[in-house]
């Protein structure tokens, strides 16, 4: 591994302690291969747009990394380390964990490759210095064309909500459901590596201890993938 590869890698395993979460997928519809694996690691930033009470939030660096491993041939399954949050000054961001799997719906030969996405995460948040557990299932559906060997366009539609059930008032009161969309272009540098950029724009609506906050939340980011694969051939 070159030098200049380690310096990306350990740039991009930074975690700064702000507030947001990804929601970009970082991904195509494409599935891995069994057995194989494949890893991606970047950061990016968000900044949201909350209308009552007004307030905006701007983070310039936010880190993510994940892995994916390949069970079937449409078939794989993912772990994420990311920072899960609520759109509130009171709520402290922590680093949470999430899982899901990947399903694809089309043949690996259609021009258009579609998946659908279902998981989940988990948390502690700190809210007013008092750690509570969040809960963040989520689904959402992915649409990729392949515009050359080495590059493909991905469409993204997500829905996910964070739930704080320990909190004072239970889940009722202390949610954020947030649904939208992103755009990702992923390039193949070589056989192995490729990175991803991705911008997205986000509905956010939700409330703590029966205080409503709704807004608009815009994200983007690239991050590095590394397939460890059989073949040496990129999917």
């Amino acid at each position: 591994m070159t030098k200049k590869m380690l310096i990306i890698l350990a740039f991009c395993g930074f975690v700064h302690q702000l507030q947001a979460q990804w929601l970009l997928n970082f991904g195509t519809a494409a599935t891995v291969a069994p057995k194989d694996f494949a890893f991606i690691s970047g950061t990016g930033g968000q900044v949201t747009f909350i209308k009552n009470p007004a307030t905006n939030n701007f983070t310039p660096f936010l880190a993510h990394a994940g892995l994916r491993l390949g069970i079937s041939r449409n078939v794989d399954i993912g772990y994420r380390l990311c920072t899960v949050t609520m759109p509130w000054s009171s709520v402290g961001p922590t680093l949470g964990s999430a899982f899901d799997a990947k399903i694809r719906l089309t043949p690996t030969t259609a021009p258009y490759q579609v998946a659908v996405i279902v998981g989940g995460g988990y948390a502690y948040l700190t809210i007013l210095d008092n750690h509570k557990s969040a809960w963040s299932p989520g689904t959402a559906v992915s649409v990729t064309r392949q515009l050359n060997v080495n590059s493909s366009i991905t469409f993204n539609g997500r829905l996910l909500q964070t739930i704080i059930p320990t909190a004072l008032g239970g889940k009722a009161n202390n949610y954020v459901n947030i649904w939208g969309g992103s755009i990702g272009w992923a390039h193949n540098l070589n056989s192995v590596v490729g990175i991803i950029p991705e911008l997205g724009i986000f509905d956010v609506k939700g409330q703590i201890n029966h205080v409503a906050n709704n807004g608009i939340g815009l994200q983007v980011g690239m991050v590095l993938k590394v397939d460890f694969k059989k073949s040496q051939s990129m999917q």
